[in-house]
């Protein structure tokens, strides 16, 4: 199962995450059928117990994806706008205010904004 992996791809992530909303759909489908037609308690117990667990399977897995989303992420190269950050590193900028133009023009988050920025000014240097 993929909840013993620590690092899963986003193919595996997306079978894994199927495979739960399918095992989900169909334990309800058991447990109405069971409600409607059988009523055993044992069977109405041990599908209830699944579900619960598959709730908090599926509850977990968008935040372990999020997370790899962000341990993955890759900024497109943009010559034109990496030859205007270097240009505003040469010209003294602070790098505080470089960070912000890049996350203003490249609609970025403050870590990926941060990541693009060392990048550049490394390749610089």
């Amino acid at each position: 199962m993929g909840i013993f992996f620590n690092k899963i791809d986003s193919k595996k992530a997306n079978k894994y995450q199927t495979r739960l909303y399918s095992c989900f759909t169909i334990l309800i489908i058991v447990n109405v059928i069971n409600s409607w037609f059988l009523d055993w308690l044992w069977l109405y117990i041990t599908t209830s117990s699944v579900l619960v667990i598959l709730v908090i399977f599926l509850l977990k897995t968008p935040k372990r994806d999020l997370d790899e989303e962000w341990k993955q992420l890759e900024i497109e190269k943009d010559e034109t706008f990496e030859n205007k950050v270097n240009l505003l590193i040469r010209n003294g900028r602070r790098d505080v205010d470089i960070i912000k133009y890049i996350r203003k023009e490249k609609n970025l988050g403050l870590l990926p904004a941060k990541q693009y920025f060392d990048r550049i000014k490394a390749s610089s240097e």
